[in-house]
Parts: structure tokens; sequence; C-alpha cells
């Protein structure tokens, strides 16, 4: 018996895995969830967005009750209600040294705390994601962002890919004294959790929970931040834009997100098998 037909759970990444660079998730994508789900295999989503942007794919995706994961790890909850599965968040001390560092290197600082995105000056990239995902979202300047009322759940930086690896050290070099850890998702966004926070974490634990093991799992991710998931997963799956890095720790790699490759995916290691 192949590993495709043990496959019980679905895990799939958002941008640049399920979601084309339009914003969108693809006709062929929907068809495939849905035909997974006939056959009786749940499908989710594992994302670093916050819930409140993450829930307008789960309901084109149809996915039905079951849970989800956002901010990276940091917050996973029971769909449609949200309630809280698990929450880590980072610590002040944590949180405060990162933002005071990125915004003395004059990059653009988001700050996730609760249910609201605290953004660090006025970007029209920033505010057009915000708009488009009916976000909660405030600009807070100078010493006003660091008032939060509750400790953040993550810190995303924005600037070009280059600035970001060389500010990315600066901030490394106090991650284990000050327990949190440092990853890209996309070139130009650099995150921040609290240590032992991430994708592969946060879906063993959801799995625990759903009376699953990793090796019921296939799990779709294209980014750093998904190579823990990938690990963790019984049948971890690299977008075919993934970097090398995040490739080889997956088992298969599928099509890009332009080819479609998440779609490609289930097609080829659910479904086929179904039909075999």
């Amino acid at each position: 018996m192949g590993i495709q037909t043990q496959i019980k759970l679905i895990v799939l990444d958002l941008d640049g895995t399920a979601v084309q660079p339009t914003g969108e998730v693809s006709s062929r994508l929907q068809e495939a969830v849905v035909h997974a789900q006939a056959l009786g295999t749940r499908v989710m989503l594992a994302t670093g967005r916050m819930v409140q942007s993450a829930r307008r794919y789960w309901l084109d995706l149809n996915l039905g009750p079951g849970p989800l994961i956002a901010y990276n790890g940091g917050h996973a909850v029971m769909m449609p209600q949200e309630s809280t599965i698990l929450r880590h968040s980072l610590s002040d001390a944590a949180a405060a040294l990162v933002l005071r560092q990125a915004l003395d290197h004059n990059l653009l600082a988001q700050v996730y705390i609760g249910d609201e995105m605290w953004i660090s000056r006025e970007d029209g990239r920033a505010r057009h994601y915000i708009e488009s995902n009916h976000i909660p979202a405030l600009v807070r300047t100078g010493v006003d962002i660091f008032d939060w009322p509750e400790s953040p759940l993550k810190i995303l930086l924005q600037a070009d890919p280059d600035t970001l690896d060389r500010f990315r050290p600066l901030i490394e070099a106090k991650a284990l004294a000050l327990d949190f850890r440092v990853f890209k998702s996309q070139p130009d966004y650099l995150e921040v959790v609290r240590q032992g926070v991430g994708k592969g974490p946060a879906l063993e634990e959801v799995c625990r929970s759903l009376g699953l093991d990793a090796s019921s799992v296939m799990a779709i991710g294209d980014a750093e931040n998904d190579a823990d998931m990938l690990l963790w997963s019984g049948f971890g799956v690299a977008m075919g834009q993934a970097p090398d890095s995040v490739k080889r720790s997956a088992r298969a790699v599928t099509a890009s997100v332009e080819e479609d490759g998440a779609a490609l995916a289930i097609e080829t290691w659910v479904l086929a098998s179904s039909r075999a």
C-alpha cells in the first residue's frame, strides 16, 4: 500500500501554495479539495496570516468545521467558531528588542496583537493587504507602538531581501537568551515568533487532538516557515518554486504555485490512489 493511501489529513499553506499571485485560490484547487473531502480526507490551513485574513480562504475552499493554524503556529483555532486550541505569544522583552532594532534600521514593522495588526508607519503595500483582507489595523509611531495591551503573537518585518539578510543576524544573536526564533516566510518578510513555535509543532498538537499521527498527514508548503511542517508530516510536499532548503525538508516536490502545484499534489497523491 503506497503512502498516498494512508493520507487522512491534507494541510495547505496559503501564500505561495494555495493562494495564487492574484490573491485567489484556483478552481482546480477548489475541485481537488472537494474530491478529497468526498473520500473522507480532512483538509485544513496552516498559515503565517492572522485568523481574520485566513478566514476568506477557509470559506473559498469550503473546508467546514475543523482546525486552522495561524500566525505560523502561534495561534490555532477551531473553525467556524474560532475557539482557541493553542496560543503562544512573544515575551515583552523579546518583542521590544526586535521592534526597537527594526525601527532603528528603518524597517517596516507589523506587530500582531490579539486580533489587531499595528504598523510602524503608513505603507502602500501594507495598506492594500489590510483593506483587501478587512483586517483591523492601526498605524502606531514612536513609543506608541510599544504600548501593547498584551504580548504580541508575532512581529513581521518588511524590506528588500538583502536588507533583511543583513539585519537578521543582529536579532538572531539575542534569540536564544530571549526565547524567540526568526525565519523568512517570503524573501521580503522576516518573521519573529516565540521559540518552539512553528507550523510543525502546532500541527503535531492539532493532530494529537484529532487522533492522527504524522504518517497520515500530507502537508504542502513553499517557504522557510513551512519546513518544520513538511519534516513532521509523513508526506511533506514542497512547491516547485520553493528554495532548495525547503525542498530538502520534503518527501516530494510538486509544480509551482503558478502551475497549480497544490492541486496537482492532491490529484497525484490522494485522488489518484482512490482510482487505482
